[in-house]
């Protein structure tokens, strides 16, 4: 899948979950929302902070986000690959799997 497919199964899965249990989509998307909200870090800095993440649990949904996401905050392409770089630290072999060949057309598609 490539990153455009990736992110519309997520919407059209989200948007499904939402309809079949409301209770548990809406006390995420708070929980999720509140997590970003500017305080100490800023969005940007979150943004990479959760790819990092995102590339050491290996999920290609949470890489695809935060590399979009993190573009539109101003995160540099240079910036992602180093928030990647300690998700490997942490994930090892299968993280610079995903790193190879989930966030790397992440960046090629989401960065301009």
């Amino acid at each position: 899948m490539n990153p455009q497919e990736i992110m519309a199964a997520l919407g059209e899965g989200m948007g499904v979950l939402s309809e079949e249990a409301p209770e548990l989509a809406a006390a995420f998307m708070q929980m999720d929302n509140a997590a970003y909200v500017d305080g100490e870090l800023d969005r940007k800095q979150k943004e990479l902070i959760g790819l990092g993440i995102a590339i050491a649990i290996r999920c290609p949904y949470c890489i695809c986000i935060h590399v979009k996401q993190g573009a539109n905050e101003g995160a540099t392409r240079e910036e992602m690959l180093e928030a990647a770089n300690v998700g490997i630290a942490f994930g090892g072999s299968a993280s610079m799997a995903y790193t190879a060949s989930v966030l790397i057309p992440a960046l090629d598609e989401f960065l301009d």
